[in-house]
């Protein structure tokens, strides 16, 4: 049963770029976690702020590696290492994947743009990224270098304000924020405005509980939220293991070894390369 899941959703992935993996989360856990997630961004602001950081990079004032979003919320984190997720994101990417980064995700509520967009792909296709660094040159080789998951701890609708994805854009050879990347010639330009509804865009919509996984190179775009309630969701990238994560000083916050400790077996082959005091030689070498 879990092998016809993961097939179905690898055909999707495929084909539209993104799928929806649905009851992850069991109902009764929903509420708590929800509460959880909340409380652990709530106190992860406080703690970097407290030290003059930046969340945001998960990293210190001086731009070293922090404490890593996945430590604040530990009773999430068993979930990571779902049989249909992890199923899926090896059919993808590789026998072997680790999880890059680990970030909050969470729309406020009463916002009222709702015609606002901000189209982008992900790290390695965001042409935005730090220094450029491990951004893909367009054209973009059709090669899938990264899932990114967002764990869904509120339901996802147009009333609160689903993301947006572009289906089939990850197999274009562009990205919607071309005409903002110096190495890419004139003739890569292709005139969109990723601030902007695009057409064929649609907002996916799903049930708490459920892990939506995208394609890096998918056109895609938080939505504004104006419902009475906050959106709550944490997000999740897997990579394979031939990508290096270490270059370009992106998010490389660290998980303390007391909370990995207490991980899932599964979950732990997933954090391994980012556990506090480990000797990992790529990342002692960058």
């Amino acid at each position: 049963m879990v092998a016809k899941a993961i097939e179905t959703h690898v055909a999707q992935l495929k084909a539209e770029g993104w799928c929806l993996v649905e009851g992850v989360i069991p109902e009764d856990r929903i509420e708590y976690l929800r509460a959880h997630v909340m409380q652990g961004h709530e106190k992860a602001l406080r703690d970097y702020e407290a030290r003059g950081g930046s969340l945001a990079f998960q990293a210190e004032a001086n731009g070293e590696p922090s404490t890593n979003a996945v430590a604040y919320v530990p009773d999430l984190a068993p979930y990571f290492g779902d049989a249909r997720v992890v199923g899926v994101a090896k059919a993808m990417l590789d026998p072997h994947v680790r999880i890059a980064q680990t970030e909050f995700k969470t729309r406020p509520p009463g916002e009222k743009n709702i015609h606002r967009r901000g189209f982008h792909s992900d790290w390695p296709h965001d042409i935005l990224d730090r220094d450029c660094a491990g951004a893909i040159r367009m054209p973009f080789p059709n090669v899938i270098m990264g899932l990114t998951a967002l764990w869904m701890l509120s339901r996802f609708s147009a009333e609160n304000g689903g993301t947006w994805v572009v289906p089939c854009s990850h197999l274009d050879v562009r990205n919607p924020r071309s005409h903002l990347d110096p190495r890419n010639s004139p003739a890569m330009h292709d005139g969109i405005d990723p601030s902007a509804p695009i057409p064929g865009e649609i907002q996916l919509q799903g049930q708490a509980g459920s892990a939506l996984m995208l394609d890096s190179r998918i056109w895609h775009s938080t939505a504004s939220n104006p419902s009475d309630a906050p959106r709550v969701t944490v997000l999740t990238r897997y990579s394979p293991w031939w990508i290096s994560l270490e270059f370009g000083g992106r998010n490389r916050s660290l998980v303390p070894r007391n909370v990995f400790e207490k991980f899932p077996d599964e979950v732990k082959e997933l954090y391994r390369h980012r556990v506090a005091g480990e000797d990992d030689p790529i990342r002692k070498h960058s």
